[in-house]
């Protein structure tokens, strides 16, 4: 069977292209993350859910609620933990430990878990 040149430049080319998007996304979610965790205002929050996906390089979740200030419900959100791996697997909170969280007084649901956030870029 011979590979065509095309086809095999159309698929490296593509996969170059998945590769640079990708770390282009994931340095703007932690840019992000860091912009909440410095201007954010605090709260307590728990951790609901805590969810490790099965694929290599992506990043696990953990699910958390808090109440706002000033609001009498509560608002639930997912942070990703982009932190750089230290060992075989980064150290999460367990499912119903109290987080310290911060947010944007403007839209609660953009916050972070403070702790989990890198202060430092890639």
């Amino acid at each position: 069977m011979v590979i065509q040149l095309p086809s095999l430049i159309a698929f490296c080319g593509g996969v170059v292209i998945a590769m640079i998007l990708s770390g282009k996304l994931t340095l703007r979610g932690l840019l992000t993350a860091q912009q909440i965790a410095r201007e954010g205002h605090m709260a307590e929050g728990r951790v609901v859910r805590v969810w490790r996906p099965p694929v290599a390089g992506s990043f696990p979740r953990i699910y958390f609620e808090f109440q706002p200030a000033g609001h009498d419900i509560l608002v639930r959100c997912c942070h990703k933990d982009r932190r750089l791996l230290s060992g075989e697997i980064a150290s999460l909170p367990a499912v119903g430990s109290s987080v310290t969280v911060r947010y944007l007084p403007k839209n609660p649901r953009r916050a972070v878990i403070a702790k989990l956030v890198s202060r430092f870029t890639h």
